[in-house]
């Protein structure tokens, strides 16, 4: 796709479609034309403005971006090789792009001396041309001059370096590892850009597809095995998104996504490659890569379900209610709220789990109602801003009120999961600390609690080590309350007659949290902006959280029993944290934590280092096949189903 966008007409290229160098005009024209930069179908419903493009390709919106043509080539000649700024045969221009499709974007061409000299890249380096840096990067990359990416800062002036596209490495760009692939392409295929190129008689993510069915019987799910079915979205739709041109960075916080994918597709005793025995349907979507952590899914899910609509018959027999997808940004699905049905049914796998009991938004048809603000959806009266709980006089406003009040999953359908944490945290040498490991001779582990005079006393009450921002939203004004109970001037403050020495309170803990959550007995939990990481770090450390996060579903909350490892504080009690957890026995200490020693595997994904998180997630989502079953939450009607998928119909449709 988009031929202008590549640096070579040679196989295994990929378009380069990001504004931090320069592109030829043709590869601006040719996203701008095509319906999938900026689809039409795509369109916001919620309160307050999108706060995310709906365009999915970093050049189509750029303003005054230098671009060029070479002369007496036709459109399909043209490419985007990296010419010197001085070439000859070569015109600038400054192009301006917009999200509509029907009319081209504005080239304004400049003069031999409007030409800039030279051309600095937002790193603080400067583009070159391709031809001066080692084998032309391989055509995978771009050619700069000091500048830096992942790997490090160059400072040399002279140095000709290779800034390589997404998954691609090395100093021309010429190492592909099949690691930044799915099952490393199962070693039949090659890793390119990201995604497996397969050898025949092979195809879909990972390479691990090698089948294709029909059904002389229509859909017909196993009831008495729960599978799942992963659907091969093709790269036009979604894909590992690059940043800019180069490599979209994960901070593995987020990643929880690919780990479970990762998992899924190797795990042949839940997954089916046969879509009319599937109960369930996984969508991979790559959220993250479009979202980031502040960002949040909704043009991205509303795009894959149009792809859905128009490409399955799986996803219109339910109206999607079976099928899965992922969003592991810092609050999740909230912004879907107010969206279209169709993008509601589906089970959301997130995170965040906040679920108000004062529900927020609901659709609402026209003429349902004489209230004058039904056209935006809204419904439930919400609290006055002003201050919320005991002890603490800040101000929430109101839009601190109604980002707590947003519905985030529906729990009867969607499944919160652990975050993945950072295999530090995991690792025989930090974990073994804690835990003791015996490896049994069927492949299991055995996984119990140190114990003894070289295992460190847990001397400290409570920890807690963290940001705090003046806005209430962030962590409900929990974050805030603590620092200021404990900090100067608070109840609790270190130098004044409550003090209380054993509670560790602080900013941002970083390397030490691990050594103190191994100290501690209890451990606070709080929200973030969204989801929080106190629970699984508390969980790993044997330490037992102290949740405080109202109307938040926690990861694995229906299929773990959180009485037995943690305790549960509401905001309006926080006042009286102390009394609380001064008031817990010595004997009730014990059984929170052998509650922590049963379960807190199933809070983290490593599978190499016993992580269970994986599969905790299945056994939730087989619970909700079971309820999609009992009917627990709307479904269409049978009689649709036979009507869609009876034999004469699919034949018909050519399903």
């Amino acid at each position: 796709m988009f031929p202008a966008c590549h640096v070579s007409k040679d196989p295994g290229t990929l378009p380069h479609y990001g504004a931090w160098y320069p592109k030829n005009c043709e590869c601006v024209k040719q996203l701008h034309a095509w319906p999938g930069s900026c689809p039409d179908y795509l369109h916001y419903e919620g309160t307050g403005v999108p706060g995310a493009s709906s365009c999915f390709y970093d050049i189509v919106l750029a303003h005054r971006f230098l671009c060029y043509r070479y002369q007496g080539r036709g459109p399909e000649e043209q490419l985007s090789d990296s010419p010197a700024l001085n070439a000859t045969g070569v015109d600038w221009f400054h192009v301006t792009g917009h999200a509509g499709r029907h009319s081209p974007p504005q080239e304004v061409p400049l003069r031999p001396e409007q030409v800039p000299q030279e051309f600095k890249t937002p790193d603080g380096g400067q583009w070159r041309p391709l031809s001066e840096c080692p084998n032309r990067c391989s055509n995978r990359g771009w050619c700069q001059i000091q500048g830096n990416n992942y790997q490090g800062r160059h400072h040399d002036p002279v140095e000709r370096w290779c800034n390589c596209q997404g998954y691609f490495r090395g100093n021309s760009c010429e190492v592909a590892d099949a690691q930044h692939c799915y099952r490393g392409c199962s070693g039949v295929g090659e890793c390119v850009g990201g995604w497996c190129h397969c050898k025949p008689g092979y195809w879909g993510h990972g390479c691990t597809r090698t089948k294709a069915y029909s059904s002389s019987v229509g859909w017909r799910p196993n009831h008495a095995r729960i599978k799942v079915y992963v659907y091969d979205v093709p790269t036009h739709v979604v894909h590992r998104r690059e940043f800019q041109d180069q490599w979209s960075l994960i901070d593995l916080m987020y990643n929880a996504e690919a780990e479970f994918t990762e998992l899924l597709l190797g795990d042949w005793g839940v997954r089916t490659e046969n879509p009319w025995e599937a109960a369930l349907f996984y969508v991979p979507t790559f959220t993250y890569w479009y979202t980031g952590n502040t960002g949040h899914p909704y043009f991205i899910i509303q795009h894959v379900t149009k792809w859905l609509q128009d490409n399955s018959p799986f996803f219109n027999i339910t109206g999607g209610r079976n099928h899965i997808f992922w969003a592991t940004n810092d609050r999740g699905m909230c912004k879907l709220q107010m969206a279209p049905s169709d993008m509601q049914h589906s089970i959301k796998l997130v995170h965040f789990g906040q679920s108000p009991r004062r529900p927020y938004a609901a659709r609402m048809k026209v003429g349902q109602t004489s209230d004058p603000t039904a056209h935006l959806g809204l419904r439930g009266a919400l609290p006055q801003p002003g201050t919320r709980f005991p002890e603490f006089p800040a101000e929430f406003t109101a839009m601190d009120i109604l980002e707590e009040a947003e519905i985030c999953i529906r729990p009867e359908k969607d499944v919160v999961t652990p975050n993945y944490i950072m295999p530090a945290w995991v690792e025989p040498h930090n974990y073994n600390q804690v835990w003791n490991v015996t490896q049994l001779p069927d492949g299991t582990r055995l996984v119990t609690r140190k114990r003894g005079p070289d295992v460190p006393l847990r001397n400290f009450t409570l920890y807690f080590a963290g940001y705090t921002k003046p806005q209430m939203s962030y962590s409900q004004g929990v974050r805030q309350l603590i620092h200021k109970l404990f900090g100067e001037g608070g109840k609790y403050d270190p130098k004044g007659p409550n003090a209380r020495p054993d509670y560790k309170i602080g900013g941002p803990g970083g390397g030490e949290a691990a050594t103190y959550m191994k100290m501690t007995r209890f451990c606070l939990a709080p929200m973030g902006s969204g989801w929080g990481i106190r629970l699984v770090e508390a969980m790993i450390s044997g330490c037992v959280p102290v949740v405080v996060q109202d109307h938040v579903y926690q990861a694995h909350w229906d299929v773990v029993p959180f009485h037995e490892f943690s305790i549960r504080i509401s905001r309006y009690d926080l006042y009286r944290l102390v009394e609380i957890l001064d008031d817990v026995r010595p004997d009730e200490l014990e059984e929170l934590q052998a509650g922590i020693e049963r379960y807190h595997r199933a809070f983290f994904w490593d599978a190499q280092w016993g992580g269970l998180a994986y599969n905790y997630t299945v056994q939730a989502l087989k619970q909700r096949a079971h309820s999609l079953w009992s009917v627990n939450y709307r479904r269409r009607r049978h009689r649709q189903r036979r009507r869609l998928f009876s034999v004469g119909r699919r034949a018909q449709h050519g399903w």
